[in-house]
């Protein structure tokens, strides 16, 4: 049965005649957007009342994040990028030698180059190997001691599109001390994602969120409460009794120093809603069959296929091994179709906005230039 296409490719800027498989490394913006950008402008141009309006907006996000991911506004912070949340995290534990860290060692960048900082403090720092592609819940565990303090690991890996399930691996580390960090970059906006699972969160807001380069940070301070990142300015703390003093917010915005980005807010706003008006489950479930068929198609064609195939561990990218993927992608983009290719594999992105026309329009065209 053909599926529906669950948004509209006219609704955003730039997809006319596009097949767009690449949201997993930026995805189009909204026509909406260019309201939001009339809205800030606007606010911006009104003073201080305006300002004011600025962190209303900030507060609306937030509440918007917290409906996504089962948490309140106050456990929600702004930040510049997944990025800064991560090291956000790392800079509010006191290290000691001996101390150890767990991440797999295909883990993006972010992770893995903020962990591997601590080994000038004598932190033992731990990558996990995958199996056969694939990462194992149970070896990322068994690594872990009592002398592990955190683990890091994606939800959705922006190498093969595995999607790890965080509520199992929460529950063995249920009885350590560890803290659970989750980048959940490639999976927020695409399936669900429960932070009650984990003691942070963290995403970009520029991919799957359908939104510009920014950063979210998810605190659970029920089940993770002290956090206290070593960077304070002044929208993370109120003044103390004297001019050095401060005490740190109570809420998540302990982790923003200064403003946020609120033109990137508002931008945000606007993507939310849309997203919202969509509904996250039928996006997983679009994204989850069409990505199913696209694999299928991809075995048959002989490809190294890299992401798992039940449904319950993959979310919206398909990936395949190549040799030559800038050839793979440049031909593909001269034809306007879309995909994202680099670290020895092509990655095939599936949006609320592609459907099985899109599907079948690139495998036509990959077909004789594999």
């Amino acid at each position: 049965m053909e599926m529906q296409m669950l948004a509209d490719k006219s609704d955003f800027i730039g997809l006319e005649g596009v097949t767009h498989l690449a949201t997993g490394g930026e995805p189009p913006l909204l026509k909406t957007h260019r309201d939001a950008f009339e809205d800030f402008a606007r606010d911006k141009a009104d003073g201080q009342n305006g300002y004011r309006r600025h962190w209303q907006v900030a507060e609306e996000v937030r509440a918007q994040l917290g409906q996504l991911v089962g948490m309140t506004p106050e456990d929600i912070a702004l930040t510049g990028s997944a990025s800064e949340g991560i090291s956000r995290v790392i800079s509010s534990i006191d290290w000691r030698a001996g101390d150890s860290v767990v991440t797999p060692a295909a883990e993006f960048a972010s992770g893995r180059y903020g962990l591997a900082r601590l080994e000038k403090l004598g932190v033992q720092v731990r990558m996990v190997p995958s199996k056969n592609g694939l990462i194992e819940i149970d070896d990322l565990v068994d690594v872990c001691d009592s002398s592990t303090r955190l683990l890091l690991v994606s939800q959705v890996s922006y190498l093969t599109g595995q999607q790890i399930d965080v509520a199992r691996l929460s529950k063995a580390m249920s009885d350590r001390q560890t803290a659970l960090m989750i980048d959940a970059s490639h999976a927020l906006g695409v399936v669900p994602v429960d932070a009650r699972h984990s003691d942070f969160v963290v995403s970009c807001g520029y991919k799957w969120l359908l939104s510009t380069h920014t950063g979210i940070l998810i605190w659970n301070r029920a089940r993770r409460p002290g956090f206290e990142p070593l960077g304070v300015g002044w929208n993370s703390a109120t003044e103390g009794e004297l001019p050095g003093s401060y005490h740190l917010l109570e809420t998540a915005e302990r982790a923003e120093v200064g403003n946020p980005n609120h033109l990137d807010v508002y931008l945000m706003r606007r993507s939310l809603d849309y997203l919202s008006g969509i509904g996250i489950d039928r996006i997983a479930a679009n994204a989850r069959a069409l990505g199913g068929d696209l694999r299928r198609e991809l075995v048959a064609l002989g490809t190294e296929v890299l992401t798992p195939e039940s449904e319950a561990a993959r979310a919206g990218s398909i990936a395949f091994a190549h040799a030559d993927c800038e050839r793979i992608m440049q031909t593909l983009a001269s034809e306007k179709i879309l995909v994202w290719g680099d670290d020895g594999r092509i990655r095939l992105s599936v949006h609320a906005f592609v459907d099985q026309n899109d599907i079948a329009r690139f495998l036509e065209r990959v077909r004789p230039i594999l």
